[in-house]
């Protein structure tokens, strides 16, 4: 617990929002920075600076990078990867060069932990073990569940409102939303992907009864976060989620609203993703084909009829989430 943290984005979007908005559990003696390119020069550069003093590294799902990997092994620092999760057709596991050149990356690992059985399965076809360990991205998200509180303004603008929340949306989702009435007895709530200004104003043009959180106007029906950090206290505040990215590379996600036990909704674009696969198949997760039918999954599931429907689904997701507790104590029980 007192060994320092250096916590690497080699993603934009993943580093300045923690840069400008450190996690709580963050102390003075911990450090953000850029992971380098992965080229010869970029990492011994990197780690002739931090190599001395780094006890092991750990990386996340895919983020594997081969020189990287070459090096810490070069240097006999213990490396791991965790939550990862493969099918059968997933890119390292394919048989083209590229593949198997970043594949070898793999085998340096000391340990590698897998989110479920069917991982563990195809990489030990391929003469690597592994463990069986769970995603700890569920006990993060069911700590967040249990500590965030919504700001007070936004939960008395919830009122006794239903609220929709769009969260990390994108233009697809929200033209879905735009297609539909929103008013004092149904709200919504958009944390879009991207909060830079043109894009808050393409927004707020789709949606006539709108405003900008950091406005302070609350009287709209529609409120569009401008800001980034909120996303995760806003869950609360929901009845229903819209998860973003399924309609293009990827969906965003889908275990947050899922801890607060809230239902969701996203595109189709899912099978990389372990727990929405899961959600989906216990109807906690709906899965619209195109943002036409989002709309109409929406205005079905928002109608007094189906309210015991989205309790049920919700209540679902909340169980689903429990159930998967417990992977972040069994990894770390393997840390050094």
């Amino acid at each position: 617990p007192e060994t320092p943290i250096l916590l690497t984005f080699f993603s934009p979007s993943g580093y300045f929002p923690l840069v400008n908005n450190p996690p709580k559990w963050m102390r003075e003696s911990d450090l953000i920075t850029a992971l380098p390119l992965d080229t010869p020069r970029r990492v011994r550069d990197f780690l002739n600076t931090t190599g001395n003093h780094v006890k092991f590294f750990a990386t996340c799902k895919y983020e594997v990078w081969p020189e990287l990997m070459k090096q810490l092994d070069a240097a006999i620092i213990p490396s791991f990867v965790f939550a990862t999760y493969f099918t059968a057709d997933a890119y390292p596991l394919r048989t083209n060069p590229i593949s198997k050149f970043l594949f070898s990356a793999w085998r340096r690992f000391d340990r590698i932990f897998t989110q479920d059985e069917s991982s563990s399965r195809l990489l030990k076809l391929r003469g690597i073990d592994s463990v069986i360990a769970g995603d700890p991205r569920a006990d993060r998200v069911l700590q967040i569940a249990m500590e965030s509180t919504p700001p007070s303004d936004l939960k008395n603008w919830k009122g006794d409102s239903k609220v929709v929340l769009a969260g990390s949306s994108w233009p697809e989702e929200e033209g879905a939303l735009a297609s539909l009435s929103w008013d004092d007895q149904i709200k919504l709530l958009i944390a879009p992907h991207e909060v830079n200004e043109s894009n808050i104003q393409r927004i707020l043009a789709l949606f006539p009864n709108s405003s900008r959180y950091s406005s302070g106007d609350l009287h709209a029906s529609v409120v569009v976060i401008d800001s980034i950090g909120l996303l995760s206290s806003l869950y609360s505040l929901a009845d229903l989620a819209v998860i973003g990215g399924g309609f293009g590379s990827g969906l965003h996600n889908v275990l947050e609203p899922s801890a607060f036990g809230i239902p969701s909704l996203s595109g189709p674009k899912i099978n990389r993703f372990r727990e929405a696969l899961s959600l989906q198949d216990i109807s906690a997760l709906y899965i619209s084909s195109t943002p036409s039918d989002l709309s109409q999954q929406l205005k079905r599931l928002l109608s007094s009829e189906n309210s015991q429907e989205l309790k049920s689904s919700g209540l679902a997701a909340k169980s689903w989430v429990l159930s998967q507790k417990g992977a972040a104590e069994k990894i770390t029980s393997y840390l050094p």
